[in-house]
């Protein structure tokens, strides 16, 4: 079991044992770069260097700033107010890379624990000459959309920071991607701060994990809902898991990021932007033919359990692939596991139904049977009763189709792996269907 003790959150012994097997294969990447020689302090300086103002961007973007990476470059550098946006915008970016860039300097103090006064030192760089800079709150606040109410007095805020300093200080030898999730969540659960809290517990969260020489990692405006729900998770009941789970996808995702870095030579070719081009409108295709088929299920789904009084809740997932994620899965390689769609079943006196539609590399099987064309894959997960990790897969237990995938540029056909894994050719509205059907029987069954 991890020393969570003195701290909101717990492990059981389950999570403990998926977490400790996921932290080994990342350290034993980390560890295979750095004996090649390719992860050196330069590296990971020059890394972040190359997700500077992403960095900026993703984090402002989470607390509603509309700034892209280019605009927000643009502002850094020069420090112009940019038009058509919030002038507010402007100045958070400047600041956050302001202290992103003193988070860097104080990564180097590897002997010294993150601790209060480097959050202050942060945080009063976040929030420049705006009232409450560096300075834990007096005041009561509340958490728009959550359950969670944070410690009411300035008495109990410096409680819960204390306790978290001296966690952090008796906790150093844990490894970094656990220190940095559990002082990011633990900072936005007490809230100590009247503005800025999401922004200084990323960047903290960064600290750690630079200070122990690893890459940055980037919290996408795309994952938003992700994010949210895992930090609610983690706040009302101390479960962690889904919190971490998150933490450890982005560092894997991180490294992958960082290995390519390592040995990448930079290079513009023509030919090689208009097969990106076309790349691009493939994934805009996918991504609209996978809304669709989610919305017709959701329609089915609503027509059949109208008769027995149920209801369906489909949830989509913003840009479950941005272009990089799309680029890998089309090669064969998994990225941090990308959320297409949700579904949730509930019909009285029945056990709620609750799938996850997930995208990951087409299997062996339906490459060979679309002649060797790489491309991204639906799959279904279920809820994991022992709780970690959240999700699991469905296999044979699948609605219908096992794995659900469509041609480059085809938006309104579906190759179908099925549970005998055999493969056929389905029109949208028929897969909706069946898909919808299978889940009402699943329902029944379950039951």
């Amino acid at each position: 079991m991890f020393h969570l003790e003195s701290t909101p959150y717990l492990l059981d012994e389950v999570a403990s044992r998926q977490v400790k097997a996921r932290l080994g294969a990342i350290e034993e990447r980390v560890a295979l770069l750095r004996h090649s020689g390719r992860l050196t302090e330069q590296t990971v300086r020059d890394y972040y260097g190359e997700k500077r103002f992403e960095q900026v961007a993703e984090s402002n973007a989470l607390e509603g700033s509309t700034l892209s990476v280019g605009e927000t470059e643009l502002a850094v550098l020069k420090g112009i107010t940019i038009t058509g946006h919030d002038p507010a915008f402007t100045r958070d970016a400047i600041a956050l890379d302001r202290a992103l860039t003193r988070i860097a300097e104080l990564a180097r103090e590897v002997s010294t624990p993150t601790n209060i006064e480097q959050l202050q030192e942060v945080h009063a760089l976040l929030l420049g000459d705006r009232p409450g800079a560096g300075l834990f709150r007096k005041e009561r606040v509340l958490i728009r959309g959550a359950r969670h109410t944070p410690p009411k007095t300035w008495e109990q805020v410096m409680r819960q920071m204390a306790s978290w300093q001296e966690w952090s200080a008796a906790n150093g030898s844990l490894p970094a991607p656990l220190r940095s999730a559990v002082l990011h969540a633990w900072l936005t659960h007490v809230h100590p701060y009247v503005d800025g809290n999401g922004r200084v517990a990323r960047a903290i969260g960064n600290l750690e994990l630079i200070r122990a020489g690893y890459p940055p990692i980037i919290f996408k405006k795309k994952s938003r809902d992700q994010y949210i729900e895992a930090l609610a998770e983690s706040d009302e009941g101390g479960d962690l898991r889904s919190f971490l789970e998150l933490v450890l996808d982005r560092v894997e995702g991180a490294l992958t990021g960082l290995e390519q870095s390592a040995g990448r030579r930079q290079g513009y070719d023509p030919a090689v932007e208009r097969i990106r081009l076309l790349q691009e409108k493939h994934l805009t295709i996918w991504e609209t033919g996978v809304k669709l088929l989610a919305s017709i299920i959701e329609h089915r789904l609503a027509q059949a359990l109208e008769r027995v009084g149920g209801t369906c809740t489909l949830r989509h997932y913003e840009r479950p692939l941005d272009f990089e994620d799309y680029l890998e899965v089309c090669q064969g390689r998994s990225v941090p596991r990308s959320w297409a769609f949700a579904l949730r079943i509930e019909i009285s006196g029945i056990p709620r139904l609750e799938r996850l539609a997930w995208i990951g590399p087409r299997s062996p099987g339906m490459f060979q049977a679309l002649l060797r064309e790489g491309g991204p894959s639906l799959f279904w997960s279920h809820r994991n009763p022992e709780g970690f990790p959240p999700w699991i897969g469905d296999g044979a237990a699948s609605p219908y189709a096992v794995e659900i995938t469509s041609l480059a540029g085809n938006g309104d056909e579906w190759h179908v792996r099925l549970i005998n894994d055999a493969i056929e050719r389905v029109q949208t509205t028929e897969l909706a269907g069946r898909i919808a059907e299978a889940l009402v029987a699943r329902a029944g069954r379950d039951g």
